[in-house]
């Protein structure tokens, strides 16, 4: 049940459920024609999203700006997440030995000394803003796979917080004002972060992103969009779902108790129920480059070309048909078949599903239980929430806590 101020109460059964909503989140068709000058459609069941993203002969990226990319003067290589086609299997195959098991796993002792060094800063004499900790952290780990040598440098951390900032829609001059300052961000970004990066890797490659691209040829604007790309990607939405998962935790001591009392992939299953149930991302664009035939409430439709398609993956990831009973409850034994998966959607589907999800799970595992596992902490209430409009996500910021001793201890 929804609360006045969106968060959701638990089940009758006492499961902690979905904080995060919005007032279009209610129940709707499987496949909606959405009216408007253009063709657009919803989508909200698990079936026909994953057909629709794993159709790539018909579809194309059409979210986060895609249908304003290269308009300007300069023409570029677009970034991975724009690709299609063989250009896209190329880049993915070139960048796949970066976030290989072998490589994800080779990071964990290093995470976890930088998990604890981090969360050393939540202390029992003051409040700190945790959300500024969880940046910091998911800074420094995506860092280190794109080749920025100063990850741990607040600077940088600076620059990346001012560029993720959510910029309302409309032409007001606040909002030309917001969108100016993210062009300078982002500029600065490429000055003092990206460029020395570069310079050391023309030198002598690494075992990193800009080390890639430079061996397939990219130029220096190009390294640019694509480390911003894999910084939105492994730095925003890690932060938002560490953040998420501890929000869920210190909320409903059944659910903390559990995740202490679980082994790591135990912890893992409970982020990542968390994920299913809270998506980093609210939903995916695709635009249709030939007809394209799903599956409507009253037969066959054919979505024709040039048509606007939206998953509606907070929708998706509660499709009782595939997640069962009380789909916005965070029930870490839920039953799922394997094709599914725990998470549903959340890290996408198809050629584009994220290619770092195991990266974004280990890593808010090691996070969590270092600030957690051993150690009670304190909230002076909930973080605030805002919304981006781009994604259709939540971005939490200004939430305070504090150490108050030991697990289990009286506080």
């Amino acid at each position: 049940m929804a609360t006045a101020d969106g968060q959701t109460q638990s089940t009758a059964a006492g499961c902690p459920v979905r904080k995060l909503a919005q007032p279009d989140d209610g129940p709707g068709p499987d496949l909606e024609h959405v009216p408007g000058p253009r063709e657009r459609w919803r989508v909200r069941s698990h079936a026909l999203a994953r057909a629709v993203l794993r159709q790539p002969e018909a579809t194309r990226q059409a979210g986060f700006g895609a249908d304003t990319l290269n308009q300007g003067p300069v023409r570029m290589r677009p970034p991975i997440l724009y690709q299609e086609g063989e250009q896209h299997h190329a880049q993915r195959r070139a960048a796949a030995h970066l976030l290989a098991p072998r490589v994800v796993a080779g990071y964990r002792d290093w995470m976890a000394a930088t998990a604890e060094r981090h969360v050393a800063q939540v202390r029992t004499d003051r409040w700190t803003d945790l959300t500024a900790i969880t940046m910091q952290m998911a800074v420094e780990v995506t860092s280190r796979v794109i080749g920025l040598d100063h990850g741990a440098s607040p600077r940088m951390r600076g620059r990346l917080a001012e560029f993720f900032e959510p910029v309302p829609s409309g032409g007001s001059p606040l909002t030309r004002a917001r969108a100016a300052l993210r062009n300078t961000a982002i500029l600065r970004f490429y000055v003092f972060d990206v460029r020395p990066a570069i310079r050391v890797r023309r030198r002598r490659r690494g075992e990193d992103l800009i080390s890639s691209l430079l061996d397939a040829g990219y130029t220096d604007l190009e390294i640019l969009t694509e480390c911003v790309t894999y910084a939105a990607a492994g730095m925003a939405t890690t932060r938002e779902l560490m953040t998420a998962a501890v929000w869920h935790l210190l909320d409903d001591d059944a659910l903390l108790a559990r995740y202490r009392g679980s082994d790591r992939d135990g912890r893992v299953a409970i982020i990542e129920e968390v994920l299913r149930v809270e998506p980093v991302v609210g939903h995916l664009l695709r635009r249709t480059t030939a007809p394209l035939t799903l599956d409507g409430p009253d037969g066959p439709v054919e979505v024709p070309a040039g048509a606007l398609i939206e998953l509606d993956l907070r929708a998706v990831n509660a499709d009782e048909r595939v997640v069962g009973d009380d789909p916005l409850a965070v029930c870490p034994a839920r039953p799922m078949t394997r094709a599914v998966g725990p998470v549903v959607l959340a890290f996408g589907d198809g050629h584009h599903r994220c290619p770092g999800a195991p990266l974004a799970s280990m890593e808010a595992e090691i996070f969590v239980s270092a600030l957690l596992l051993h150690d009670d902490v304190a909230t002076a209430g909930p973080p605030r929430v805002r919304w981006n409009d781009v994604s259709q996500g939540y971005d939490l910021t200004a939430w305070r806590v504090r150490r108050v001793g030991p697990a289990g201890s009286p506080g």
